[in-house]
């Protein structure tokens, strides 16, 4: 898991680098929610405070940064993924019926299920209200393809979930769709704001796609092991929600035949007991899950560090870096 040192060198270097950038990101966002119905304003700044990493609007921004672009639209395009981002946020916790978000009350808990639905469209529509007055096709191309294929990952996990089976290759293409893929397009517009040369393109988009990946395995392990104050979730919410993990996958890879088959029987029952999650976790721990998910995301990792070295050393190329090493060495 994280360090503090490691964390913290972060924060300062991004907030060197971006940190102006973010704040007016910051700004941005609030405008964009600003409205005159009384509900998208109330919830609107709810979300808002949440805050969150921003991961997505900072790797926009470092790229942005690496490819040599400033100015105010790639603060603006970074207004525009998180708004998208938070948008698929509200509507993944209705569809998992989540009580928590960031250790908060989910909108959905808080507001009901049909509120919560029509102001995650309502921030889609004004994401793309922001990308058509941008105007530059490879970007909204970039962006378009990135949301066909979060919608398209989102039912075929569902799909696999009502099945009852989900193999370690349905888990890759479900992260690497949902997660990974709109990671990878915000690094992509980055380089895009540029104009780098297709390879450098090519290679921020890969970057993107491995920090993507290395990101939600980790996400998915700390749901195992993490401190749930820190995490804002319960432990075993993924399971809970009747999520096939990587964790869970490799377990049931290993365990006995016997302790297998009760697990996947369990996972077929709507609603685990807090004895049944329990024991889940137990097995996972004791035969390697967490450790197995992890030693990928770090493959995952190195991969990302890689994609870098089509760029010369940098300050930027550095933190990118960082970020590598951070998504997958953190406890939340």
């Amino acid at each position: 898991m994280a360090t503090p040192a490691l964390e913290g060198l972060l924060k300062e270097r991004v907030a060197v680098l971006v940190g102006a950038d973010l704040d007016a990101v910051e700004t941005e966002i609030r405008r964009e929610l600003d409205s005159n119905v009384t509900l998208i304003q109330e919830m609107g700044g709810y979300i808002a405070g949440a805050g969150g990493k921003r991961l997505r609007p900072i790797l926009l921004l470092l790229a942005a940064r690496l490819a040599e672009a400033r100015g105010e639209r790639p603060v603006r395009l970074a207004c525009v993924v998180e708004l998208l981002h938070t948008a698929t946020l509200i509507h993944d916790d209705v569809v998992d019926q989540a009580p928590l978000r960031r250790g908060r009350p989910s909108a959905n808990a808080r507001w009901g299920d049909d509120a919560s639905v029509l102001v995650g469209d309502h921030l889609y529509s004004k994401s793309f209200d922001l990308l058509v007055r941008d105007n530059d096709r490879a970007i909204m191309e970039t962006l378009a393809r990135a949301t066909v294929s979060m919608t398209e990952a989102e039912v075929f996990q569902l799909e696999r979930k009502r099945s009852g089976i989900t193999s370690e290759a349905d888990y890759v293409r479900i992260i690497t769709q949902k997660t990974a893929s709109f990671i990878s397009a915000c690094c992509r517009i980055g380089g895009l704001l540029g104009g780098v040369p297709a390879a450098q393109l090519d290679a921020l988009t890969r970057y993107g796609l491995d920090i993507g990946v290395a990101f939600q395995i980790s996400d998915d392990s700390l749901d195992f092991v993490a401190d749930p104050d820190r995490l804002g979730k319960a432990i075993g919410a993924d399971l809970r929600e009747g999520k096939r993990t990587l964790p869970l996958i490799a377990m049931l890879d290993r365990a006995k035949p016997a302790d297998a088959e009760r697990v996947r029987e369990s996972l077929k029952t709507h609603a685990l007991g807090p004895g049944e999650i329990e024991e889940i976790r137990r097995l996972v721990l004791e035969h390697d899950g967490v450790e197995y998910a992890l030693a990928r995301a770090h493959a995952y990792a190195q991969a990302a560090k890689r994609d870098l070295e089509a760029f010369p050393p940098s300050e930027e190329r550095g933190v990118l870096s960082l970020v590598a090493d951070f998504v997958v060495d953190r406890d939340r």
